[in-house]
């Protein structure tokens, strides 16, 4: 029997029972006092639960598994955006694994949950005061994937969120 996709964001899923990464709420007049805001600060690490989605796919030994059923988009920006690491898959032991790295902020306005780049990243961490960034790995051939580390970048000071671009059609 078929499992129904969630609606995560990016179609991947972070384990059974579990829900999307939310951007953390914070009052938009309030700072916070940043020394380096290219240092991540608020890491959260998401290898335990990395291990413990191996250790049940591996049980289950059937080869379907929530983190093999990603999204087709997740799979397409892998293709397309991934950033290639020196780590093999721990599923396949392929070495086409791949990082993403999602940013969100109410900052960011309408281009919040977009992949950006390390060095993107290096560059808004000045410009914006919180910017929440989820890495994902990524593995094109067997279709592994699972949320790694999130973490907070920015300087501290809240900034008024983009304004939407005007569209077109409008």
């Amino acid at each position: 029997m078929a499992v129904p996709r969630s609606n995560t964001p990016r179609g991947y899923r972070l384990g059974p029972g579990s829900s999307p990464p939310q951007a953390k709420r914070r009052d938009p007049a309030e700072s916070e006092d940043v020394a380096d805001p290219l240092l991540p600060r608020d890491v959260v690490d998401y290898s335990l639960a990395r291990r413990r989605n191996l250790s049940a796919a591996l049980l289950a030994a059937t080869g379907s598994s929530d983190a093999l059923d990603p999204h087709p988009d997740l799979l397409r920006a892998a293709k397309h955006h991934g950033q290639p690491t020196d780590a093999s898959c721990p599923w396949c032991r392929s070495d086409a694994l791949v990082l993403l790295r999602y940013v969100y902020s109410d900052e960011l306005g309408p281009f919040s949950g977009r992949i950006k780049t390390t060095a993107e990243l290096s560059e808004m961490a000045t410009d914006f005061g919180f910017l929440d960034v989820y890495v994902v790995e990524v593995c094109p051939d067997c279709h592994w994937n699972h949320l790694l580390r999130s973490y907070t970048l920015g300087d501290g000071r809240p900034r008024t969120p983009l304004r939407r671009p005007a569209d077109l059609l409008d």
